[in-house]
This record gives structure tokens, C-alpha cells and sequence, in this order.
């Protein structure tokens, strides 16, 4: 038959598409388009922080540090220009219930540390915001007839009360303020807050600079008694623009999943759309919690990055790393692999050989057997937690209770016995045999569970051969049994391997890592660097690099398997 009378799939698919489907779809393709430019540009300037953005970001965390440290929501607004939007402040004073003055005149010029006074009014500094006065070009007159020629320059950066005009009275007052606008013939709005709970109080407009005008003042009003605050304000709020920073990567995925949905109600009929969209969810959660974390995590290693920080971050290009191989961090990196290296190998040996022999043990179908391959098992199903604290008991700890503060209740027993057990948890010698003690005693059982349900459908033909063939128990085990569970091996394997290299619980809750570096493995080094010494940055190079380490090993394991291990039963 000619291939031209055969239609093809896709064309008949296409050809069912209504034009209201495929309009619907081309709706969903351009706002989800614009939606991830929003989510782009929130996670740039959120996460990136890029140097563009940079006039935004710093005025937006700043926003989040006055919120946090007042309990008050997120406030203000900024103008497109940044820090160029501020305005110049020559004189203000308090008139009411408090009497106060500051004048730019009395301050020497350059960047200031502290705090510029006079009497109730100040301009807040702080070693990072640092207050400036500058000399203007030529001397201006106010309209109370004095001459000044210096100013206190503001920069724009909304509704921070480290960036303003600071006073604290005991009653109503006003506020007459002298200043001119930053920007050339455009007016800056200016607002008096509480700095108690970040409500806006009153507002005026601050002109621009008129040369050989004299310079009038704008009047505030402050209601009663309490600390208020004068800063510029621009027209973008603050609040919507810290939103979108915080939830940018939900945003961009909500963009792509539209722009994902339209192409494909433009490509095939709306009955197998149905199907798409059931499948959605999983994939949607899928990508936010596992794919999402991993690239933030190798963002997150170029950073200086800090749980005590705010968000602001600048980046260090390799400078982790370096710390990490060839400065302070090597000695720990090598001794924490080294550690988890041998953890991960008795734990391994003690799931394949313990759980083979107790297989092979409990192999007996009887109701005796099935009672105690239960209690041989049950330890897998209790949280590692409880087990820990309870074996941190049973151990020698210094949290040991009943007996004492320092002799655990196994060495008691042995103590019967006139034998004099180890300072589990208390010397460096023994700590990570304590821990592979409560390994041991939760994953023999899960291997033995598996083993024997692979015994189980070894076909009893090939030991009746053998056995016929005069070949003992040894042998037949050597021969017959190892080679067939193989495949079960393989799979106990990986699995062991990966999660004794992630061991973490175990040793966070028995021994926090110590006594001093002995039991200081990966997972639990990784968690210090972050939350106990507040390196995160430092934390996410170290996990970076140690999950390479793990998709090598594993990948080369799975490549052995495939040489070496014969599935066929």
C-alpha cells in the first residue's frame, strides 16, 4: 500500500482538536509565559541576587529586617531608581509637646557609624548603613531664614528605620522638615511611621531642587506620645515584590505548568488531556522537592550563605570548596568520610551476613519460627529516635538513668558477671561501636525478611540434584544457594549502602557527633556546619560534593551488577 494513503496518527489526533480547545490552549501558553517572567524575575533578584536587581533586593530585605525586629508585616514601597531616590535633609524640628532641633551644619562630612543627634531627633547608623553628609554645591536659604550648606543625604529605601529621620516624644507634636528631593525635577514622598507597629501616620511631598528658591518646609503631624520615623516612599510596594521573591520557584513552575498544559491541548484531543492532568500533581511535586533542592543547593555552595542572615548573600565563586580541599574543612572532610566509610561498612556486612545466617536460621515454617522471626524483626518498624534514646539507657552514657549517671545498664549485667564492659558512648574507642550495636539490632531483621522470601523461590529441584549428585549442606549453600540470591544481595546492598551513608539520627541522638570527632559521620558533620555553626554555604559545598561521591558509587555498583550478577532463577 502507497505510504501517503496512510494517515498519519498525529494529523488524525489534530484534526479531532476543536478551535475553542486550541484557543484555550494559546490563552494558557501566553499567561504562562508571563507568569514565569514574574517567577524569573523573583527568583533573580530572591535567590540570585543579581547586581541589576541589587537596588531592589537590598531595599526589600531591609523591609524584612524592620518587620521582623517590629513583628509588623512586611511594609513601604521603592522607586525604580533605588538609592538615587532619596532626598537631601538640611534642618527639622520638634514643635509641641517636645522642643528639638537638627541641623546638617553641625555634622562633620563623610560617612558616619553613629548616630547624627539633636535632642529628640536622630538619624539612625549602623556599621552597615552608615549615615552621610554631604556639602552641597551652593549654600540654600529656608524659609525660618537660616543659610545652610550641608545636608544629610537619604537614600531610597522604603519604610527602613535605619535609613530615616528617627524621634521619640511624650506627646503631639510637629514636625516641620527642611529637605529637597534627590532626582532631578521630581517630587519625593515622604512618610511618618510608628516605628511600633509600621503604620503609616502621615505623609507629605518633598519638592526638588529649584535653584535660588528658598526652601520651604513640609509639615508632619505626630499624634501622641511614642517613637515615629520619617522615609521616603516610592510608588512599587514593597510587600508584593518580597512575595514574589519568596515564592519564586512555585510562581515559575506554575508559569511552565501552564505553558506545558497549552502546548499540549493545541497537540492532542481533550479525552487523553485527562490522563495529563492526573499525572500533574505528582510530577509538579516531584520537581519542587527533589530537582528544586538540588539546584538550590549548588546555588546555595557559591554563597556566603548563613542561617543567622536575612537572605542577603553575596557570592564567593569557589571560595567553599576551597575551604573544603585545601584550607581549614580538609582534615574534617577526609576524617568524616573516613568514618562514615566505616560505618557504612559494617553495617553492610552485618545486613548481608547476619541477615543470610538468620535466613537460613529461621528458614523452618513452623509456628515457633514465625513467632520468633517476628520478634527478630519488629525492630525495623520502631523510629530510630526512640530507639536511640532507649539505647543511649542500655549503653554506658552519661544520661543513663537507674543505675547511674554514667553506667549503663548492659554493663551492669556484664558487671555480674565480673566482666567490665566499655565506656560505650563516653570514650572516642568505642562510641561508633555503640551506635553499630542499635544497627545491628534494627536491620538484621529487614535482611532476613528479604532473604528468606528469595529462599523461598529457589525451585527445590536444584538441591535435589546436588544431593543426589553427593554435594553436603556446605556445599549446596556454596553452590546452589549464594549465586541464586545474588540478584537479593545486589539489592540489599545498594540500599544499605546508600542509607549507612546518610546515617544520621542514630548518631545525632546518641552522640551529636563526639565524643570529640569519632563518630562525626558525613550527614552529622553537614548538619553542624549549618545549624550549629551556622555555615550554610559551607554546609551545601560539603553536600554537594558528598552527593557526587554517592552517584558515583552507586552508579559503579549498578555497573558491577550488570557484569557480575546473574538474574536468571
Amino acid at each position: 500500500m502507497d505510504r501517503m494513503q496512510v494517515p498519519d496518527w498525529k494529523q488524525r489526533e489534530r484534526k479531532l482538536i476543536s478551535p475553542a480547545q486550541r484557543n484555550i490552549g494559546l490563552v494558557l501558553i501566553i499567561l504562562g509565559i508571563l507568569i514565569m517572567l514574574v517567577g524569573l524575575f523573583g527568583y533573580l533578584a530572591g535567590d540570585w541576587q543579581i547586581a541589576p536587581l541589587s537596588w531592589m533586593t537590598d531595599q526589600v530585605f531591609i523591609a524584612r529586617e524592620v518587620a521582623t525586629s517590629t513583628g509588623t508585616p512586611v511594609s513601604g514601597a521603592f522607586d525604580v531608581d533605588g538609592e538615587d531616590s532619596g532626598m537631601h535633609v538640611f534642618y527639622a524640628e520638634l514643635t509641641g509637646a517636645d522642643t528639638s532641633v537638627i541641623n546638617a551644619d553641625d555634622f562633620d562630612e563623610g560617612e558616619s557609624k553613629k548616630a547624627l543627634k539633636g535632642g529628640s531627633l536622630q538619624f539612625p547608623a549602623t556599621k552597615e548603613r552608615q549615615t552621610l553628609v554631604i556639602a552641597e554645591d551652593t549654600p540654600l536659604t529656608l524659609d525660618n531664614g537660616l543659610t545652610v550648606g550641608k545636608a544629610v543625604k537619604f537614600p531610597g529605601a522604603g519604610s527602613s528605620k535605619y535609613r530615616s529621620l528617627k524621634m521619640t516624644v511624650e506627646g503631639a507634636c510637629e514636625l516641620r522638615l527642611y529637605a529637597l528631593s534627590s532626582l532631578t525635577n521630581r517630587e519625593r514622598r515622604v512618610v511618618l511611621y510608628n516605628s511600633l507597629t509600621g503604620e503609616e501616620v502621615d505623609t507629605a511631598s518633598v519638592p526638588a531642587f529649584d535653584a535660588g528658591k528658598t526652601v520651604a518646609a513640609v509639615t508632619l503631624r505626630l499624634p501622641a506620645a511614642g517613637t515615629y520615623y520619617v522615609s521616603v516612599k516610592g510608588d512599587v510596594p514593597i510587600a508584593l515584590v518580597s512575595a514574589i521573591m519568596s515564592y519564586a520557584i512555585i510562581i515559575l513552575l506554575g508559569g511552565l505548568v501552564l505553558v506545558f498544559n497549552g502546548i499540549m491541548m493545541r497537540m492532542q484531543r481533550w479525552e487523553r488531556m485527562k490522563d495529563l492532568f492526573f499525572v500533574e500533581p505528582a510530577l509538579l511535586l516531584f520537581l519542587l522537592f527533589v530537582y528544586y533542592p538540588v539546584i538550590d543547593l549548588i546555588r546555595i555552595s557559591f554563597t556566603n550563605m548563613s542561617v543567622l542572615t536575612t537572605g542577603k548573600q553575596d557570592f564567593v565563586a569557589f571560595a567553599n570548596f576551597d575551604w573544603l580541599f585545601n584550607g581549614a574543612g580538609k582534615r574534617y572532610f577526609w576524617e568524616s568520610l573516613k568514618i562514615t566509610g566505616i560505618y557504612m561498612f559494617w553495617e553492610v556486612f552485618i545486613t548481608l551476613v547476619g541477615g543470610m545466617l538468620l535466613a537460613m536460621l529461621f528458614n523452618r515454617m513452623t509456628r515457633a519460627f514465625n513467632t520468633m522471626r517476628t520478634i527478630v524483626f519488629m525492630p525495623k518498624y520502631i523510629a530510630v529516635s526512640t530507639s536511640a534514646v532507649v539505647f543511649q539507657w542500655i549503653l554506658y552514657s552519661t544520661i543513663a538513668t537507674g543505675i547511674g549517671q554514667s553506667e549503663g545498664i548492659l554493663n551492669y549485667t556484664l558487671a555480674l558477671f565480673g566482666i567490665q564492659g566499655p565506656h560505650w558512648l563516653i570514650d572516642a574507642s568505642s562510641a561508633l561501636s555503640g551506635i553499630l550495636l542499635l544497627t545491628g539490632w534494627r536491620v538484621v531483621g529487614y535482611a532476613m525478611m528479604i532473604y528468606l522470601s528469595a529462599m523461598k523461590g529457589i525451585s527445590q529441584d536444584y538441591y535435589e540434584a546436588a544431593a543426589i549428585d553427593g554435594a553436603d549442606g556446605v556445599q549446596r549453600f556454596r553452590y546452589i544457594t549464594i549465586p541464586l540470591l545474588a540478584p537479593t544481595t545486589l539489592f540489599l546492598f545498594v540500599t544499605t549502602f546508600i542509607a549507612s551513608m546518610k546515617v544520621f539520627q542514630s548518631v545525632d541522638v546518641m552522640t551529636g557527633g563526639g565524643p570529640g570527632t569519632s563518630t562525626n559521620v558525613m550527614v552529622q558533620w553537614i548538619y553542624n556546619l549549618t545549624f550549629k555553626d551556622f555555615h550554610t554555604a559551607r554546609g551545601a559545598a560539603v553536600s554537594l560534593v558528598f552527593f557526587v561521591i554517592l552517584l558515583i558509587c552507586t552508579a559503579a555498583t549498578m555497573r558491577f551488577s550488570n557484569r557480575n550478577v546473574n538474574y536468571d532463577a
